[in-house]
């Protein structure tokens, strides 16, 4: 062959062209619509085009970065309150920019290689992913049709159709990232698993640190008998449901990682600060759900690390673990300490007032909860239902329209209507709950006050009714559900011949605290209508302070409902249905749930069998997920995107990591 002729390298059209065009299609399509999205922000559109398309530079650059910048962003790119998007969110813009730039390297590597190394997968994978996609596509069409049809709307909430594309998106953007994943796993794999694990722990401290300003801010650090619980920054729960309570099951076992990875004093000191943060941030959330999947999910931890380093024999395990890091160790006697610490934070929260009414109102509470899930169940009606789902997003606008007495709190309209002269006239609709009265009051239309003063404030606004309605108009110190000190005022408004009117109302109550250095109250806005069947088209509103500052932004809802977040108090039940399964099998149906069911079983039993269990991963991953569905016995997941993202994105990744191990 010395003489012979070589075979020559793979060109691109032998090769990669054709994966090079699909590759590149799939970036194009990513990088229009984050561009879109971003172009259209209510807030800074030039700004985060900008930061978009650096991110996508970035990633191309330096494709495994992405790994650890999602899950470490994922807690806070979401401005809700501020933007007024429900649908559409700032971390979708970062996922699009993760694949556009993710997919141009892998379509210009095809390209001028003709073959990338790609980690090999499983053909059951291949069949349950694509069976996984074809379910939630056929739910996200059964949506559509369900709300009426396809419509877009920048603003769309959770009864319209595009609700069916929030709920869709997680499993979309984490079936999109599977290519990225294989290259990245076939690359540097050690590095990947220590990046996703990293960003997982980054993500939870800023959770913690939320967590920490919240309780200072509002009911006290160490103040446990009141009746307030932690959100932190996950604003999907202005209408309740379990964002934190997801995803703090689903990232504790991370902070174990976090301990064990640490190999000198000073690092090892951090993951404990932050372990007893998080166990704060679980205890303050106050809910049942929480203690017992993230209890759950660590006692699994525990099991699956003995079983990794020991083949399941307690005595060699614990003669090794005295032997590296007992008391005569500085990690022993830390760990001691820490365990100490973590058992007397548990035991001083639990001792608060709230958690004991909590704990003894259990069973009036699985009572309550076990009707909400035979109403929610009872929505299915016929074969197709049953075997399809009602489609994805759709609980929410069946339950309110067909259970009795599950109607919503309330709801907002954004409306453009043609006034004088042709001019463009665009108002809100503000409507209190169709026919219970106690409802009142409890949906409102709100906005973030950023700058208001500690004096006196009055409001100014137009408003019109063709019957009599309660409007209630309120200022208050709130992060997100409950209510500090409040100015407010009250107004009963009746039709007028001229249509519009312009009201002038002072608010009135006590102060509202001064601005603290440490942990400042955020301020909301806030108008809602208190009646039963009661309906106030707003328009031109003014909150004025006592220096004749203008302290609203688009008060004539010029720009949509930018700036302007509905939010609802102590009423959720038509929202969620509070379990994970059930809510499954409602908006997807039976085929729906046995196809994520085979996607989990396949990817913890993986975890948790045969040579998988020895990947390093494999225990923090497996006590992740199933502290997932713990929760999910109690709560629902998928109606929170940013979450269910990282739930599906662990399963998927956990299979694809795997591979090579057996």
């Amino acid at each position: 062959m010395l003489f012979g002729r070589q075979p020559s390298p793979p060109s691109p059209s032998q090769g990669g062209s054709l994966k090079a065009l699909a590759s590149l299609l799939v970036a194009l399509i990513s990088g229009a619509a984050g561009a879109a999205l971003a172009w259209h922000h209510p807030l800074w559109p030039g700004a985060v085009l900008a930061i978009f398309a650096l991110w996508c530079l970035v990633v191309a650059c330096r494709p495994g970065l992405w790994l650890l910048v999602v899950p470490a962003c994922l807690p806070f790119l979401n401005f809700s309150p501020w933007t007024g998007w429900l649908v559409f969110e700032e971390f979708d813009i970062l996922l699009l920019g993760t694949l556009a730039g993710g997919y141009a390297r892998l379509a210009w590597l095809f390209y001028v290689d003709g073959i990338v190394p790609l980690k090999k997968l499983p053909r059951a994978f291949w069949v349950i992913t694509v069976l996984l996609a074809a379910s939630g596509l056929l739910a996200l069409l059964r949506g559509f049709a369900d709300a009426g049809g396809f419509s877009f709307d920048w603003f769309a909430g959770y009864t319209d159709p595009l609700n069916s594309l929030r709920v869709f998106k997680s499993l979309g953007f984490a079936l999109l990232l599977i290519p990225l994943l294989q290259q990245e796993l076939a690359r540097a794999p050690v590095l990947a698993g220590q990046r996703l694990a990293t960003g997982v722990v980054l993500g939870l401290t800023v959770v913690a640190l939320a967590v920490v300003w919240e309780r200072a801010a509002f009911p006290g650090l160490f103040d446990f008998s009141k009746h307030y619980r932690t959100v932190a920054l996950f604003w999907e729960m202005h209408v309740g449901g379990a964002a934190i309570d997801a995803y703090l099951a689903l990232t504790a076992p991370f902070v174990v990682w976090a301990l064990v990875a640490a190999r000198r004093p000073l690092p090892w000191a951090g993951a404990a600060a932050l372990a007893l943060v998080m166990a704060y941030a679980c205890s303050t959330t106050f809910s049942r759900g929480v203690y017992f999947a993230v209890a759950g999910s660590l006692v699994l931890l525990g099991l699956l690390l003995r079983a990794q380093s020991s083949g399941f024999e307690l005595r060699v395990f614990l003669i090794h673990a005295w032997r590296r890091h007992g008391l005569g160790s500085w990690r022993g006697r830390a760990g001691l300490l820490l365990a100490l610490a973590l058992a007397a934070e548990v035991l001083a929260v639990g001792g608060g007032s709230f958690m004991s009414q909590r704990l003894n109102s259990t069973d009036r509470d699985l009572t309550g909860r076990l009707a909400h899930w035979r109403h929610g169940v009872g929505l299915l009606e016929g074969p197709a239902q049953w075997w399809l789902g009602k489609g994805l997003g759709r609980l929410p606008a069946n339950y309110a329209a067909h259970v009795p007495n599950g109607e919503f709190s309330g709801s907002i309209k954004w409306h453009e209507e043609r006034g004088p002269g042709g001019r463009p006239h665009d108002f809100v609709t503000i409507s209190g709950p169709a026919t219970r009265p106690e409802l009142g009051g409890l949906y409102a239309l709100t906005q973030r006050v950023s700058a208001a003063s500690s004096g006196p404030h009055w409001v100014r606004l137009d408003v019109r009714v063709t019957h009599e309605a309660d409007l209630y108009l309120e200022l208050c110190e709130r992060h997100l559900l409950y209510d500090g000190r409040c100015e407010a005022a009250y107004v009963r408004v009746s039709p007028d011949a001229t249509e519009w009117q312009t009201l002038t109302l002072p608010l009135q109550g006590p102060t509202l605290a001064a601005k603290a250095w440490n942990a400042s109250r955020l301020r909301l806005f806030s108008l809602s209508v208190g009646n039963a069947g009661g309906a106030v088209d707003v328009d031109n509103v003014h909150l004025i302070g006592s220096r004749g500052k203008e302290l609203l932004e688009n008060g004539g809802f010029t720009q949509g409902m930018a700036h302007w977040f509905p939010a609802a108090q102590a009423y959720f039940l038509p929202w969620h249905l509070d379990n994970l399964f059930l809510e499954v099998l409602v908006e997807r149906g039976w085929a729906g749930l046995l196809i994520l069911a085979a996607l989990l079983v396949y990817a913890v039993g993986r975890l948790t069998t045969g040579r998988g269990r020895l990947l390093p991963l494999s225990p923090y991953l497996a006590a992740s997920l199933c502290g997932a569905l713990l929760l999910g016995m109690v709560s629902s997941l998928m109606d929170v995107p940013r979450v269910a993202f990282l739930f599906f994105l662990m399963a998927i990744y956990a299979i694809q990591a795997m591979q090579d191990l057996e």
